[in-house]
């Protein structure tokens, strides 16, 4: 191990001290072992990471290399508690040191990572999470509530913005603390302030970023739900975009900065101009097309128009009209009808006193004696016929046969029996008489 003197004759510039002090950390601690949690997490382009290893009182800076980062088992994630060995540097230009990590090893969540996960899950079970509770933004509000530290940049940063977007409006200052313990509560009593003063239409309350610990007041619960029963729309700006804290989720809305916030409460005043005069000419211009439109249809609809007593001798003339036509038509149609009949009855006399007439009378009158004859015989003819054709199918009809002393003998099946070798001795068999049947069971057959 080197030591370093003070020489009491001399004075050390500070590049020869910051040297001085890197000699002496990195000799004296070439090699280093610490367990801790990340915090801060940055993963620029370049492939490095960039954290800080913090526990209970302290932290320090850590850095892994590219080419470490591809080595590592896990990737290390902010929260996370790990083991980690690797060697302390200084950089002297700013007289900083930190520890260049050449292995690491996860052993857990970290405390806080894991308070903040009970935290979460217990006030997303109260629904103060919840979409459904979120309130509306005001559109212009005329009063605006802002909380924040008296001395950070977000204030100023809020009245730049809300000067360049819309100079008339009122601010309704609420400092507190945003940083250290008694922050919480104070930040809570500032956001009760503005409740009571009634005057704020909407509230922005946040900070000017910082690391992860710096955030770290928007994740305690009395900020949580001092945002949560607060009846004014509220906006989070925390001022950091990576790490969204529980205040975010709260809130109304979230700002990735309070400029953010400050531009979603009031649009650009001149844009609201342009749209305003936008929107006169379209209206203007909408109503002189719809006043054309009906001045045009009121024009029209006037010259199709006919004043009432012009219809009314039009309809006078028509009426005169029609009955001239009327009277022609009564004389016209009755004379031509009369003389049509006259002509159809000097036809018809003339027609019934020719000999045609005669002729045609007589052959009528021969007709109808022949079917007076018809008439009378026709019958007679038709019931001989059919007695003659009842007798014949009688004659051969088997019940006739059977009257004459035959019978229809037939098995237990019911066939007919036309062959004595059809049936045995011993068999029974049927006879159909012409009055009744018999049964008997055959004692011999004959061929």
């Amino acid at each position: 191990m080197t030591s370093v003197s003070l020489i009491q004759d001399s004075w050390l510039s500070v590049t020869e001290l910051n040297e001085q002090i890197r000699d002496l950390l990195e000799e004296g601690l070439p090699f280093i072992r610490v367990e801790a949690e990340i915090s801060d997490l940055r993963a620029p382009p370049s492939g490095h990471l960039y954290f800080t290893l913090i526990d209970g009182a302290s932290r320090i800076r850590a850095v892994v290399w590219r080419t470490t980062r591809r080595r590592l088992s896990n990737e290390p994630r902010s929260g996370e508690r790990v083991r980690v060995t690797g060697r302390l540097v200084v950089y002297a230009p700013r007289g900083e040191y930190q520890i260049v990590v050449e292995g690491m090893k996860p052993v857990g969540s970290g405390g806080e990572r894991q308070r903040l996960l009970l935290l979460h899950a217990r006030l997303t079970a109260e629904g103060l999470f919840d979409e459904a509770n979120k309130k509306t933004l005001p559109l212009l509000p005329q009063a605006i509530g802002v909380v924040t530290s008296k001395s950070g940049a977000a204030l100023h940063d809020i009245t730049r913005v809300l000067d360049d977007r819309f100079p008339n409006y009122h601010l309704i200052f609420s400092p507190a603390l945003v940083q250290g313990d008694h922050a919480p509560e104070e930040i809570a009593a500032a956001l009760d302030r503005l409740v009571e003063d009634g005057r704020s239409q909407v509230i922005i309350c946040g900070r000017g970023g910082g690391s992860a610990e710096d955030l770290s007041v928007f994740n305690s619960e009395v900020v949580v739900r001092a945002i949560a029963r607060c009846p004014i729309p509220i906006i989070s700006a925390v001022g950091h975009e990576v790490d969204q804290t529980l205040a975010d989720l709260a809130a109304d809305l979230r700002a990735a900065t309070p400029s953010a916030a400050a531009e979603r409460i009031v649009p650009e005043k001149r844009l609201l101009r342009d749209r305003l005069a936008t929107l006169q000419r379209q209206l203007t211009q909408a109503i002189s097309q719809k006043l054309q439109r009906q001045h045009n249809q009121l024009a029209a609809t006037r010259k199709a128009l006919v004043h009432p007593s012009q219809k009314i001798n039009q309809a006078r003339l028509r009426c005169d009209e029609l009955t001239q036509r009327l009277y022609e038509a009564a004389r016209t149609g009755y004379s031509t009808p009369k003389k049509e009949l006259n002509e159809l009855t000097t036809r018809l006399f003339s027609w019934s006193e020719s000999r045609y007439f005669t002729l045609h009378k007589i052959r009528l009158d021969h007709c109808f004696q022949q079917l007076q004859q018809n008439g009378r015989r026709l019958p007679q003819q038709k019931r001989e016929r059919h007695d003659t054709l009842l007798g014949r199918l009688q004659a051969i009809s088997p019940r006739g046969v059977l009257q004459r002393g035959y019978a229809i003998i037939q098995d237990d099946q019911g066939h007919v029996l036309m062959d004595c070798s059809a049936v045995k001795a011993g068999e029974t068999i049927h006879a159909q008489l012409a009055h009744g049947s018999l049964t008997a069971t055959l004692t011999h057959t004959k061929e």
